[in-house]
């Protein structure tokens, strides 16, 4: 059985938002969540660029897969899921993905993308969920460190069959 196909979600609508506007951020009542908020948002924003844009059915279903969770994410955070910005780095990726003509090269783009985005939100969730203040974030974080691997495993097959 593939698993991929287990975590088919509902139809997310990708939405082309004015990316760079995104880098400038409101700072949450507690910073330490900030790194968190900014990862999950790029996650969750250039998913949902992959679940209009992807043409491989893996990339797809993962994509899906990734806009809920971050927006569960988010709001366990405390935060509007998508709202509050990306990094400068992360905008300039979003607006590379954006404008990248759906294909092959957008998945393999999208695929290295989340790579290395849930390799840096794995630690970070694996920090906040040692050392985080806030009780429903921090559960967020302990629960999200093994998702995460298993994310970056998936990801790691999805590669593998684009290649």
């Amino acid at each position: 059985m593939n698993r991929r196909h287990i975590f088919v979600t509902g139809a997310a609508v990708a939405a082309a938002l004015p990316f760079g506007a995104l880098a400038q951020t409101a700072a949450p009542a507690d910073p330490a969540k900030q790194p968190a908020l900014l990862g999950g948002n790029f996650a969750l924003l250039s998913s949902r660029i992959a679940v209009d844009k992807g043409t491989s059915p893996a990339v797809k279903t993962f994509a899906a897969l990734e806009v809920a969770e971050q927006e569960a994410t988010a709001m366990a955070f405390g935060a509007e899921p998508g709202v509050g910005g990306v990094t400068e780095k992360h905008a300039a990726l979003l607006e590379q993905l954006q404008a990248a003509p759906a294909g092959p090269e957008f998945d393999r783009m999208y695929v290295d993308g989340q790579i290395a985005g849930h390799e840096e939100l794995h630690d970070i969730h694996a920090a906040y969920a040692k050392n985080g203040s806030d009780p429903m974030a921090r559960g967020a974080s302990i629960v999200g460190v093994p998702s995460i691997e298993t994310h970056l495993a998936m990801l790691r097959g999805i590669k593998q069959s684009l290649a």
